[in-house]
């Protein structure tokens, strides 16, 4: 028979149970808070977990941490923070991509300040430590990326009532500002001898000078602004090659995403899907462009660690092309097809039809109203774009 210990003193709050743990009966149910040899740990549980309690909430569910907002650490609070993020990735509400970044984001902070800097300690001082102890070869726009997602940490914190005040971020750790960036957009682009875009002829060149998948990959970025990602993953589900129309939100961001094929896309597109070796896995076989060893041209895979890991065939093989061809420049990868074609396709004068092209949001009051932009302003924009690469 089990002989249950006394109170350690008389204003204990708990009393011993007979399952060996530390119990408060609290609106008429028992709650249990730590074993009897342990009773100063128990005492702090019920401490921590009393308010959640008779507010009527279950301190299992709610997620209450169980120490102080004083007491808790950046690195309890970048943990909680990516436990709620990953969550968020498993139910669609952002892709896995923005958790490796935002895991990335607070790996650095707590690096820099080590796992037991208490987060409601952390002063104006300290965030501009920790920007000034970024990477000089990093340029303003990343910098002002890892700043705010470091930011969404803190103010999440805040919001969850995990922190008891906002921190103070103090006037130095923000974004850099936007003449900031253009200078340094400025001084890129004379370093590197140009801009990031391809001229007419350039194209041309690329085209010509490709076969297979890599020449059906180009052309779909001059033609529609498609990215890495968005080629290497292109199926015949929402591409119809007999009336030439693509039609699907990008998943970047789920925005609507619809344009016109060209005869050479359709043809080229053709002419890779069929000398297209067997995929490796039943769940690549959608997919128009696989490798010679049936891999997706683009993939990625998510590794224990919650990082994401890329393999993108396409930019490898699209820079020893632009070597080969002449028109290698630091910075001018496949992603600046993407560039040209919204560079070209402004000309048109049609702007919310080629938003709708490139799958960009349109914040203006104009769209709010707008009902849809129609085919043939989608069809006037890729003929656009296709006379400057071929002529009329």
């Amino acid at each position: 028979m089990n002989t249950k210990p006394p109170k350690p003193y008389p204003e204990f709050p708990l009393f011993a149970h007979n399952n060996k743990q530390w119990c408060k009966k609290i609106k008429g149910k028992q709650w249990f808070f730590g074993v009897w040899a342990d009773p100063d740990a128990a005492l702090r549980k019920y401490l921590n977990e009393i308010d959640e309690i008779q507010a009527g909430r279950d301190p299992r569910r709610t997620g209450v941490v169980r120490v102080s907002s004083d007491q808790l650490t950046i690195a309890d609070l970048c943990n909680l923070y990516l436990e709620r993020q990953q969550q968020r990735a498993t139910d669609g509400e952002i892709t896995q991509r923005h958790f490796s970044d935002g895991l990335k984001s607070c790996e650095l902070v707590i690096n820099h300040f080590g796992k037991f800097m208490r987060a409601a300690a952390m002063r104006s001082a300290d965030f501009k430590d920790l920007k000034n102890s970024m990477p000089s070869t990093w340029g303003p726009v990343k910098i002002g990326n890892e700043i705010q997602r470091i930011r969404a940490v803190l103010k999440w914190g805040y919001e969850t009532e995990l922190l008891a005040v906002m921190p103070n971020f103090g006037p130095d750790f923000k974004k850099p500002s936007r003449t900031v960036t253009r200078r340094d957009k400025q001084q890129r682009q004379m370093k590197r001898g140009g801009k990031l875009d391809f001229a007419a002829a350039e194209v041309k060149k690329l085209i010509d000078s490709s076969e297979s998948w890599l020449k059906a990959c180009i052309l779909l970025g001059v033609n529609g602004g498609m990215g890495n990602a968005e080629v290497g993953q292109l199926s015949t589900t929402f591409l119809d090659l007999e009336s030439g129309w693509y039609d699907l939100p990008r998943q970047k961001t789920g925005i609507e995403r619809k344009f016109r094929l060209w005869p050479e896309t359709v043809e080229a597109i053709r002419q890779a899907m069929t000398t297209r070796p067997l995929p490796k896995n039943d769940s690549h076989d959608p997919y128009c462009f696989l490798t010679s060893h049936g891999m997706p041209v683009w993939w990625e895979t998510t590794k224990d660690s919650g990082k994401t890991f890329v393999c993108d065939n396409i930019s490898k093989r699209f820079t020893k092309l632009a070597a080969s061809s002449g028109l290698k420049r630091d910075g001018r990868g496949f992603y600046s097809l993407r560039r040209t074609f919204e560079t070209v396709a402004g000309e048109a004068k049609d702007q919310p039809a080629v938003d709708v092209v490139m799958g960009h949001a349109d914040e203006s009051m104009a769209a709010l109203y707008r009902q849809g932009v129609s085919d043939e302003r989608l069809i006037d924009v890729a003929d656009f774009v296709h006379d400057w690469l071929f002529g009329k």
